[in-house]
């Protein structure tokens, strides 16, 4: 136990590592107008693979997961994960029919990557139970790393080659084998090692870390699910659709370049990654739920700004924070996952939680794009998510109250 609590920060380390390779998404944009005018494809049909492969990340999730989890160790989890991911982003470059590219890019590289990022932020959970929050923001740093990297090397790869099929086949090398050697550093946390660390209030009594210990079929059943589902899914949709749309909207509300607009959506994505640590850090100092009440207050004013200002600086500041509080929803999901229902189930429950992602993309992405085509303009975007972070705020606050109340009946 002692020795494997010395060494756990290679683990985490090689975790960020497979986190940081597993941002295809990320670098979606740059594939969509080489295969249209490649092979003729409508944007509406390489639409649809962005759509499939986060439906099929949520569903691999939410079922696939947490039975693999039970029948196989990690690392050979993290192995199947890296093989299958690379394997369906290189695939994606060989075929030339649309069905075929989505079987392969959205469909295996959708499944692949589900087996590596949202299995190490549920395994972050166990390697650091004393820091949740310290250990998800961590883990999650790498995969927010993805924005800020992978579009700029992979529009670099496509100058240099001419030809998006053979991009997508090196990046699909470049992270199966990265993916893979950084799953040979993970190792699985020994059975009991929590109560090993034995972590203890000040006073040197037992602290009683989570408030349930509950499996999924219970989680979806307890009265507090359906509040902590919606506080945290209308924060992602928030988020989802600031982030989707922030290059047109700086050219819109601001008539930038195409090039100016691409530059500060790199100094955004920086805040998205900046948010995992820095909201991990603080909810370990605060809690979980005080640490929602000042995102969604955060949020809250950055779409107030959104909404009246066009004062450029200003309107920049407003994206970077409203960015950096999705940030830290992404790092706060395992943790709160786990101090509602324990680390125990958090593979299962996760799954469960980690759907919010899905049905943000699935609701917010084209809620956004469908109010610039009304209006001409994202006014009204920005009002939605304003009202969706009050909503957010005001079932933080709820639950804060309930989870008091509950432990003072304990």
């Amino acid at each position: 136990m002692e020795n494997f609590k010395n060494r756990r920060w290679r683990s985490l380390c090689a975790g960020v590592l497979i986190n940081l390779l597993v941002g295809v998404m990320y670098a979606w944009s740059i594939f969509v107008l080489p295969l249209h005018e490649k092979y003729g494809w409508s944007m509406s049909q390489l639409a649809m693979a962005y759509t499939l492969a986060s439906v099929m990340m949520m569903l691999t999730n939410m079922f696939v997961v947490p039975f693999l989890r039970k029948k196989l160790k990690l690392k050979t989890i993290l192995m199947l994960g890296s093989l299958l991911y690379g394997a369906g982003i290189i695939l994606s470059g060989l075929v030339t029919n649309l069905y075929m590219f989505y079987l392969t890019f959205s469909l295996m590289a959708g499944a692949g990557s589900t087996l590596l990022y949202p299995v190490l932020m549920g395994y972050s959970q166990l390697l650091y139970p004393e820091k949740p929050g310290f250990s998800s923001g961590i883990m999650a740093l790498g995969y927010g790393l993805c924005a800020v990297i992978w579009a700029t090397v992979a529009s670099k790869i496509l100058a240099a080659t001419s030809d998006v099929s053979l991009t997508l086949v090196i990046i699909g090398v470049i992270y199966m084998v990265g993916t893979f050697i950084g799953s040979l550093f993970v190792e699985d946390v020994p059975e009991g090692f929590a109560e090993y660390l034995d972590v203890k209030k000040d006073d040197g009594a037992t602290q009683k870390v989570f408030l349930y210990e509950k499996p999924r079929r219970k989680m979806i059943k307890d009265s507090l699910f359906p509040l902590l589902y919606i506080c945290l899914v209308v924060g992602s949709m928030c988020g989802n659709m600031i982030i989707t749309q922030s290059s047109p909207i700086m050219q819109k509300t601001f008539q930038m370049t195409p090039e100016t607009a691409a530059m500060l959506v790199s100094v955004f994505a920086l805040g998205n990654t900046l948010g995992r640590p820095v909201w991990g850090k603080i909810s370990d100092g605060i809690g979980r739920l005080p640490s929602f009440i000042l995102l969604y207050s955060l949020m809250a004013t950055s779409m107030a700004i959104l909404y009246m200002c066009r004062i450029e600086i200003m309107f920049i500041v407003a994206v970077m924070t409203a960015l950096l509080c999705y940030g830290g929803l992404a790092t706060l999901l395992t943790p709160i996952t786990a101090d509602f229902y324990g680390a125990k189930y958090i593979t299962e429950n996760y799954g469960v939680t980690f759907s919010i992602f899905g049905v943000s993309t699935l609701i917010g992405a084209p809620l956004i794009a469908t109010i610039l085509e009304k209006t001409g303009g994202y006014e009204l975007a920005f009002l939605i998510c304003l009202a969706l972070s009050l909503v957010g705020l005001t079932l933080a606050i709820i639950l804060l109250k309930k989870v008091e109340k509950i432990k003072k009946a304990a």
